[in-house]
């Protein structure tokens, strides 16, 4: 049972990359990788938001998360300040630059999901929705 269910997430995982179509959005196209969006909308939506918390969220080794970080600070979308109450923790915050970026990477996600299910009727979007909120409920346990 265990292998198939394996084989089987794997293969849902392929089917739901293509799907909502994750490599168009984060491909040639796109200076930025879906980590790297991920990171800035998990900087946006975080109060305090350090490396550390970024390794342990994403499940990325520390250099995974630095790179990516690096090219961040670079190009200007992110900046680091001080922790006031431990000085040794940087607290990780978007720049207006890193807003605008991160905006429009979620309105062009937006744009291919909407596509995606612009022909899916009420009933299966309900449908459709439940079965999502099943499957994250079930692999949430599993992250905690």
């Amino acid at each position: 049972m265990k292998i198939q269910l394996i084989e089987d997430v794997k293969h849902f995982n392929r089917f739901y990359t293509r799907a909502i179509g994750i490599f168009n959005l984060y491909g040639s196209s796109s200076k930025y990788s879906a980590t790297e969006a991920m990171i800035l909308y998990e900087i946006k939506n975080t109060e305090n938001c350090t490396a550390s918390y970024l390794s342990e969220y994403f499940q990325l080794d520390k250099s995974t998360i630095s790179k990516a970080l690096s090219k961040l600070l670079k190009n200007s979308l992110v900046n680091k300040k001080v922790n006031e109450q431990d000085k040794r923790v940087q607290i990780l915050f978007l720049t207006e630059e890193g807003e605008g970026v991160l905006n429009h990477l979620a309105s062009e996600a937006s744009k291919i999901v909407g596509n995606v299910v612009h022909g899916v009727s009420d009933a299966e979007a309900a449908e459709l929705l439940e079965a999502m909120k099943v499957i994250e409920r079930i692999m949430k346990k599993q992250l905690e």
